[in-house]
């Protein structure tokens, strides 16, 4: 049987018309293709997903941090914050994976306020490190051996639960982490002193740590439960 098909049936075929790709009048005349306008992703607000609020362009709240045992420098909100993120890294780079300047980026404070994920915002007010986003991008988990989550677990159970690992976060990003205390947070204080006072203490801070110690790994895995998103 023969089938007669419409000129605007045959067009509806060959030019996609139920993608969107195109549009027909009802006279059969074809219109411009409709162009999807890409999402506003501009974070628009006075602080950080964190709650922190975000320094102008010349505020002295932020400043170059220095990752002891790297010679690398980051971009963070001075204090409390900078002592506890740079001393993550620094353990990052012991007990994870080596931070240097030609693996890839590590990103502290910036101000560019396009954002994929909302935790992304908390780099806006310097309280978020992402070590080498490219090789462990949003969106993409897996990325570490289990001895290295291990590590990152350890790391985390260390600081006692002030900062949180986006490869927790939904959608995952697991060169992420951030301050995760409101500020003003006794608990920040508490943990930044502590660290300050392991730089003048034998046997204590970055790369003395065993992370395979049974008791350790027990209060990793303990606050990780708590700190899923």
């Amino acid at each position: 049987m023969t089938h007669a098909f419409s000129r605007r049936v045959v067009l509806k075929q060959f030019t996609g018309v139920a993608a969107g790709a195109a549009l027909v009048s009802g006279t059969g005349a074809l219109l411009a293709p409709a162009t999807a306008s890409a999402a506003d992703t501009t974070w628009r607000r006075g602080t950080s997903a964190n709650g922190w609020s975000i320094p102008g362009a010349r505020s002295a709240i932020t400043g170059a941090c220095d990752i002891q045992g790297t010679g690398l420098t980051v971009v963070l909100r001075t204090g409390d914050t900078a002592t506890v993120l740079a001393y993550l890294a620094q353990r990052f780079h012991y007990d994870v994976a080596r931070l240097e300047s030609d693996r890839g980026e590590i990103v502290g404070h910036r101000a560019d306020r396009k954002v994929r994920a909302d935790f992304e915002s908390n780099h806006l007010s310097g309280t978020a490190l992402a070590l080498y986003p490219e090789t462990y991008p949003l969106g993409v988990a897996g990325n570490f051996f289990p001895y290295q989550v291990t590590a990152i677990r350890d790391i985390l159970a260390e600081l006692e639960g002030v900062v949180k690992w986006g490869g927790d976060m939904k959608p995952a990003m697991e060169s992420a982490f951030f301050i995760d205390v409101p500020p003003q947070s006794q608990q920040l204080k508490q943990v930044a002193a502590k660290l300050r006072a392991w730089q003048t203490t034998p046997s204590k801070g970055a790369g003395t740590q065993n992370v395979e110690d049974p008791k350790r790994v027990k209060e990793s895995k303990a606050l990780a439960e708590s700190q899923k998103a």
